[in-house]
């Protein structure tokens, strides 16, 4: 169910991380803008039941709804998932590194298989931002 705003979403997030240059920032920011993505869909298709739900739980609530695109709606669902373990895992363990290849091999997995907007030449740190803004675009044009 895509609205004319969507493309705007998409950009707003790239912003919003882009202007971010740690990478557990991105991270972090990431996993929350991505949260209120998916609250958007869990809206669009009459779930209100979500509000007291975690990010784990909202991806399984999500997985839940019948898309038309159901390879693109798994690759996200999986691709949510494990952007949750690695911010789960920032958040929980204290020796936990950002700079690892799991965060790399996901953005760039994200950045293979999903189509977005390329806002500005891709680097170490700008695969990250997009995969967020991607993934944004992704989630809310899900039908």
């Amino acid at each position: 169910m895509e609205s004319n705003i969507d493309p705007l979403a998409e950009w707003a997030v790239w912003g919003h991380l882009d202007r971010k240059n740690d990478l557990e920032l991105i991270l972090l920011k990431g996993h929350l803008l991505l949260e209120k993505v998916i609250e958007t869909v869990l809206e669009r298709n009459n779930i209100q039941s979500y509000k007291n739900f975690s990010f784990y739980k909202k991806i399984l609530t999500l997985e839940k709804i019948e898309f038309n695109e159901n390879e693109k709606k798994e690759f996200i669902i999986k691709s949510l998932k494990n952007l949750n373990k690695m911010r789960n895992a920032l958040a929980h363990e204290f020796s936990y590194r950002i700079d690892n290849d799991i965060f790399e091999l996901w953005s760039e997995n994200v950045l293979k298989k999903l189509k977005g907007t390329k806002f500005t030449k891709y680097t170490y740190r700008t695969k990250k931002v997009h995969s967020f803004s991607s993934l944004t675009i992704n989630i809310l044009e899900l039908e």
